[in-house]
């Protein structure tokens, strides 16, 4: 019994540390950058990989994710509801992509002074593919499934 209750208490430990490290990844400078851009950001969710490093969060009741590549700012997306989506790119969806749905629409800021529409849409779950509008709803490039 001795035995079982060790083996579960260093199970809880390790767990509790490997959680706790991941915390630590995030280097100081994205966190400081982070805070300094949005003080009274809530439900922050942290994912960061090896060049890559994003946070999910909410900001003034609008959901919204901010990316840095190499601990540099590279772009902030603001979601909003399809619904508001503007005509035009609804229009363009409609003619390409009749038989795909919108999943996501999301307009974003990005470190080449961009200010783009991003569209979401899919067919099946493993089928997404993200189209790039200017400002002007005129489309640009297709952009790397999520």
């Amino acid at each position: 019994m001795r035995k079982i209750s060790l083996i579960m208490l260093a199970i809880l430990f390790s767990t509790f540390a490997f959680s706790q490290k991941e915390g630590k990844e995030i280097p100081p400078q994205v966190i400081n950058d982070f805070k300094a851009k949005f003080p009274s950001a809530t439900k922050i969710k942290w994912n960061k990989d090896k060049e890559k490093t994003e946070a999910q969060f909410v900001n003034d009741d609008t959901k919204m994710k901010i990316e840095y590549l190499n601990n540099a700012w590279k772009k902030t997306s603001y979601a909003f509801k399809i619904d508001y989506t503007p005509q035009k790119i609804k229009d363009y969806v409609n003619q390409y992509y009749a038989l795909y749905k919108v999943k996501e629409v999301n307009f974003t800021d990005n470190n080449l002074g961009e200010r783009l529409y991003e569209v979401e849409i899919a067919k099946k779950k493993k089928d997404r593919i993200i189209l790039i509008f200017d400002i002007s709803s005129n489309f640009l490039r297709l952009e790397n499934q999520k």
